[in-house]
């Protein structure tokens, strides 16, 4: 596949991108829905279908190209997508949002904050370990830092199935099928089918963006950093300014702190302790990402908390939408 890829004009190339990132976004969109349907349908509650299934397909796209891109030995790639979409999350999917809208934060939301803050700040420390080198030189991340992640993922995941004091869980109703087996075997059928159409197009997406980076002269982290970023951040560039729009901005707040939250612990934890001798790190990410991942989540953090309403307003979100703009140029200046 690879080298058929490489062999195509930049037209079709274009064009092959274009369809493998929508295959990988409608793959996912229903990879999710039918396995949310097939939740609801065996009585599992709500809120574990939205702490485990909602949050873990909308970082599936990140997920998926990342352990392809991890097997090509492409790590500039894993690296430029987990950080390029927290990234254009945090900017342009919160800044489009509060276009829309009030954008109120719960305090169960603004918990997850420590995990984003804690996450990014120990891939950067721990990527200049034993810090014989300043810090715009390349580093290496260590295996065990991934195993790390992982357990903060678990430790995420923990939290989010605990019930807030006070508050029951609310379960819904399962509704009893007339034919369990036959319903099972659809839906399964279904996931699968959807699950397999998300393994090949993030491998033809991956593929598409080697050779583009190749025939271009620049690292793969600067297109999975922009361009493969915002491809996987568009069906939740959608869904949450309809969502505020609908009055349902906690919930979209919520959905992005999550999925940036998982693109870190799990995205990144999962390429890094599979890489046997550790994910490199090129420069780059010192000059631009890292510090660009930083301010954003301390402008967020800063956002949220500045005023006695945890809320983001429109203002702070055209803000956001400025530094998400400037992030793009200087993608194209250095």
């Amino acid at each position: 596949m690879t080298t058929f890829i490489s062999s195509q004009s930049w037209l079709i190339l274009m064009l092959i991108f274009a369809a493998s990132l929508y295959l990988l976004s409608k793959a996912t969109d229903h990879l999710v829905d039918h396995a949310v349907t097939l939740s609801r349908q065996f009585g599992v509650s709500e809120l574990l279908i939205g702490a485990t299934i909602v949050s873990l397909g909308t970082t599936l796209p990140e997920l998926a190209t990342s352990v392809v891109a991890l097997i090509n030995g492409t790590t500039d790639f894993a690296l430029g997508n987990a950080i390029g979409s927290v990234v254009t999350n945090t900017t342009l999917v919160l800044g489009v949002g509060s276009l829309a809208g009030s954008m109120p934060v719960a305090k169960t939301t603004a918990s997850r904050l420590p995990f984003l803050i804690g996450s990014i700040l120990l891939i950067i420390v721990a990527s200049q370990y034993p810090f014989e080198n300043h810090f715009f030189s390349a580093g290496q991340i260590h295996p065990l830092i991934g195993v790390a992640l992982l357990l903060g993922l678990g430790l995420y995941m923990w939290l989010s199935f605990r019930t807030p004091a006070g508050e029951a869980e609310h379960k819904e109703k399962a509704v009893e099928p007339n034919q369990p087996t036959a319903l099972f075997l659809k839906e399964g059928l279904i996931i699968f089918i959807s699950a397999v159409g998300v393994a090949a197009s993030a491998s033809i997406l991956v593929s598409t963006v080697e050779t583009a980076a190749s025939r271009l002269g620049v690292s793969e982290a600067v297109i999975a950093g922009t361009v493969v970023a915002l491809g996987t951040s568009l069906p939740e560039l959608s869904t949450t300014y309809a969502s505020v729009k609908k009055g349902y901005g906690g919930l979209a707040i919520g959905n992005i702190i999550g999925a940036n939250s998982l693109n870190l612990l799990l995205v990144l934890g999962v390429s890094i302790a599979f890489s046997p001798a550790g994910l490199g790190v090129p420069a780059i990410f010192y000059q631009l990402h890292f510090p660009l991942a930083v301010l954003v989540i301390g402008m967020l953090t800063y956002f949220i908390f500045n005023t006695k309403k945890l809320a983001i307003s429109k203002r702070e979100g055209l803000i956001l939408l400025v530094v998400y703009f400037i992030y793009l140029l200087l993608n194209l200046v250095l």
